[in-house]
Order: structure tokens, then C-alpha cells, then sequence
């Protein structure tokens, strides 16, 4: 799997990572600690804590002020773009669908927005273990629909990590077969696309990942729909007439297969997508704190930049 030297596909882009720096090995280690195992799962079914409400962690400075509001119930961050010409940012995090946003996940916001004066609404969708897929796809749609009222679909990116990247997915296979215009780009950190998938050899590399705990978040977020359901799993869903995408993946995390596969089918459905490839490089490496996530990261600031 780390062998991409054959590679010869344009769209295929390969980090020229010869090693790992040593603030990613620390990462990786400090990552493994919190891994999705068999006993967080059972802590996080049992967890009755309200998550339809969090604050933005202390230590995320956003230039621009934060405004906070409800659709549908639905707790929404916004930043307003620095000028009128500037993107949008649609944002949806990961965290299998269990858990609120992440410090990373904020960090990464607040740099995008920062650095190239995007917009960024993030939404704070409803969670595991009191919600699952088919509750908290109509609240997303209801703030798309809002969003390309007030600007240009045109204008529109939408990112998300790992479940948030499957959950990007997803909402743009919803948005197109509702018939509503589409957004400009898709940006998609290691998507969790296929909730039955995932490659168990590949855990002695990952150790954050736990594929069987992971199969038990994704048929609690499938509840009483087939896991295989496009809603659910996108990569089962028809890629055709979706937007540019841009897809990251380390070859060291458990979904790299499944993205790969993901990669091939949007290409073989006529798809504009690249594929970025870190190698030896773990799940979200794109919002890690090293020199290899800041250089992915200032790589995304690039494409927010040159949408136009």
C-alpha cells in the first residue's frame, strides 16, 4: 500500500514525504492513546450528555467575528467572508458521528479563514447516540438551501473530515438529486465514504482507527437504514454531475483503500478529482499540529484562493 512510485495518473498527487518529522511520529503516538476501541464506543452509547449546544474552544482566534444561530433546531457557527468577492466555507466535522467539534478542527477553520478571507459556516449537526443519518441530513439541507439564498452556489466549498467528509459527500449527492444549484468545490479529509468498509490489515499502522468499533458507530448512524444507503455510505451513491473534488488520505489509516476506490469511481463517473496521497501518514493528518498537516493545509489555503 505505501508503494505509489508506479504512479502515473496527473490527478494522483504524491506528498514528497521522505520521512516523518518528528512532530508527526508525536502526533501519531498521542493519537493511538485516544484510538476508537471497543471501550469508547461503549462510552460514547452511554453518554447522555446534551451535544445540540458547544463553544468554540478558548484557544481559536477567528479574525472576524463569530456569529451563532439555529436552523431547524440545529446550532450554526458563521464568519462572514472578509470582502463580498471571498468564498464561502461549508464546514462539516468528523468525529464518527459521535462526537462535537475537535480544537484541530477549529484551528484549521479559523487558519482557513484567516489566510485567505473565506467565509466559514459550521454547522453543529446532530449526533450519535441520540440522532443518526436520516435526522441530521434535513437540518444540513435546510442551512444549504439558506446558504444559496444569501450567496452564489458558485462560491460555495464543502469540506469535512473523515464521517464530515463522508457526511460532504453525501449532502452533495442530496443537493444535486433535489435539484438545487451545486457548490463550487468539494474538499474531502480522510472521508469516512463506506461506513461497512475499512481494511483491518492496515490497523497495526493506523492504531487510532479500530475498524470493528467503527462498523458499531457507523450502524448506530445507519439506524433503521441500510448501511450501503447512499445517505449513509456515499460511496454506493451515483457520482455523476457532482463538483470538482479534491480528496486527502494517508496510506497509513484504515480507510485508504476504501478512498482510493472512492477516487477511481468518481474519475471512471467523469468527475474532475485529484487525489492527494501522504505516505506513512495517519487518519487527518491534514489537521495535525506538524510540518506535513501546515503544508497540506496552506496546500487547501491554495485551492480556496484560486477558486475563481
Amino acid at each position: 500500500m505505501d508503494d505509489h512510485t508506479k504512479i502515473s495518473d496527473p490527478n494522483v498527487i504524491v506528498a514528497p514525504i521522505s520521512h516523518r518529522s518528528l512532530m508527526a511520529v508525536i502526533v501519531r503516538r498521542e493519537k493511538a492513546r485516544n484510538a476508537l476501541d471497543e471501550q469508547m464506543y461503549l462510552l460514547d452509547k452511554a453518554d447522555q450528555t446534551d451535544k445540540s449546544t458547544v463553544r468554540i474552544t478558548a484557544l481559536v482566534s477567528f479574525q472576524r467575528l463569530v456569529k451563532e444561530y439555529r436552523i431547524c433546531g440545529m446550532q450554526v457557527f458563521e464568519v462572514a467572508p472578509k470582502e463580498p468577492s471571498k468564498p464561502i466555507l461549508l464546514y462539516l466535522h468528523g468525529g464518527a458521528y459521535s462526537h462535537n467539534f475537535s480544537e484541530s478542527q477549529w484551528n484549521a477553520m479559523a487558519e482557513w479563514a484567516n489566510t485567505t478571507g473565506c467565509g466559514v459556516i459550521a454547522p453543529n449537526y446532530p449526533l450519535l447516540h441520540k440522532h443518526t443519518a436520516s435526522e441530521a441530513h434535513p437540518p444540513v439541507m435546510a442551512l444549504y438551501t439558506d446558504i444559496i439564498k444569501r450567496f452564489p452556489a458558485n462560491k460555495i466549498f464543502i469540506m469535512g473530515d473523515s464521517a464530515g467528509g463522508g457526511f460532504t459527500l453525501a449532502l452533495a449527492q442530496e443537493i444535486r438529486d433535489a435539484g438545487l444549484n451545486m457548490p463550487y468545490r468539494l474538499v474531502l479529509i480522510s472521508p469516512w465514504a463506506d461506513l461497512s468498509g475499512a481494511d483491518k490489515s492496515l490497523e497495526a499502522y493506523d492504531r487510532w482507527q479500530y475498524v470493528d468499533s467503527l462498523r458499531k458507530y457507523g450502524a448506530d448512524w445507519a439506524g433503521e437504514l441500510d448501511m450501503k444507503n447512499p445517505m449513509v455510505s456515499p460511496f454506493y451513491g451515483d457520482m455523476k454531475g457532482l463538483p470538482p473534488t479534491d480528496v486527502y488520505t494517508g496510506t497509513w489509516e484504515v480507510f485508504y483503500p476504501d478512498i482510493v476506490r472512492l477516487y477511481d469511481k468518481m474519475k471512471a463517473s467523469g468527475i474532475n478529482v485529484r487525489l492527494h496521497i501522504a505516505p506513512k501518514l495517519g487518519h487527518e493528518y491534514v489537521l495535525w499540529p506538524c510540518p506535513e498537516g501546515k503544508a497540506a493545509r496552506k496546500e487547501i489555503s491554495d485551492i480556496i484562493n484560486n477558486y475563481f
